[in-house]
């Protein structure tokens, strides 16, 4: 598990990175108001300042002489010591943004979005040829041309990876605290929710992964995948006794072999981009087995509540089972 200290210093890099989600941003923003001093910070911003010394930008200013200006003077009124607190934080984060966004300007790399619908497949080519097949509900952050060293794009949600090989330039993708890289193979990221586990399964290739936060790592040959284990802070490697199941979305299939009503309700929600919520823990905790094809939400609610002997309401967008 990451200490207070580790997980301040995670946030600030995710930020400084343009990695941080919405969630993470408020998480950093009261961190920075709760922190009596920015000693917690120190870490993530010498990190990130001394990678910038290596940019072809000039910087003759050394972090030890940033931090001993910063430090050099003790406020004493507590309202100056806040203002300058504040002040010294954002003003280091802003000059490694900005060198950082000078450096990307520079190369001339334009980032583009592709977003599927609920309910709907997108396919996108990305500019090496490698294909990309979003999932429902899903989305992709990725360069309109690639640099030279890797290839890298941001990934919420589901998709299926055809990457073109070339030993020059990994191909890697970021999905929540996941660090997919390869050089070249098929295979399937599932990230919808970062609070939910994730998930990577290969079917030609081999393919690594490292969690960011736990700095767990797993190396996948086809057959395998790997999840993320939230509790324990590891990734757990099993074998799929058919792997194209992992695709069977590409087809409008949901497959479920033996899976909890708790675990299909999220595999719901991702789709069609609804809440479906269960309000009873024995209901939850129920398994069944089945294949929806080509079927609506409704359709395949219907179906569950026939299997369980269950029922279903719906309010707006939220479907419940009880």
């Amino acid at each position: 598990m990451m200490n207070t200290t580790q997980r301040k210093s995670y946030l600030l890099n995710q930020y400084i990175n343009n990695a941080c989600t919405p969630e993470e941003f408020d998480e950093l923003m009261l961190a920075i108001k709760a922190s009596p001093n920015n000693d917690d910070f120190d870490e993530a911003l010498k990190s990130n300042w001394e990678k910038s010394e290596h940019s072809s930008i000039e910087n003759n200013l050394k972090w030890a002489d940033i931090a001993a200006r910063i430090k050099e003077k003790t406020p004493k009124r507590y309202h100056t010591q806040v203002w300058l607190k504040y002040a010294a934080c954002f003003a280091l984060t802003l000059l490694i943004c900005t060198i950082s966004f000078y450096k990307k300007t520079a190369t001339g790399i334009q980032y583009l979005t592709a977003q599927s619908l609920p309910a709907k497949t997108k396919v996108i080519i990305l500019a090496d040829g490698t294909h990309v097949t979003l999932n429902a509900n899903s989305s992709l952050r990725y360069p309109e041309k690639f640099s030279t060293g890797q290839r890298i794009v941001y990934l919420k949600g589901e998709a299926y990876f055809d990457v073109v090989h070339d030993s020059k330039k990994p191909f890697i993708i970021y999905s929540g605290a996941l660090r997919t890289q390869v050089l070249g193979t098929t295979f399937t990221v599932s990230a919808y929710n970062e609070q939910k586990p994730q998930k990577v399964t290969v079917l030609t290739g081999k393919v690594g992964v490292v969690d960011e936060s736990s700095k767990a790592h797993a190396l996948l040959t086809p057959g395998l995948c790997v999840t993320t284990d939230q509790k324990n802070q590891s990734l757990i490697v099993s074998r799929m006794a058919d792997p194209t199941d992992a695709i069977a979305w590409m087809d409008d299939k949901m497959i479920f072999e033996d899976a909890t009503l708790a675990d299909v309700a999220v595999a719901l929600s991702n789709k069609y981009a609804v809440k479906v919520e269960i309000n009873n823990q024995r209901i939850a905790s129920r398994h069944i087995t089945a294949i929806f094809q080509n079927q609506t939400l409704p359709d395949i609610l219907n179906g569950i509540t026939r299997l369980t002997h269950a029922k279903y309401r719906v309010d707006k967008n939220v479907y419940t089972l009880f």
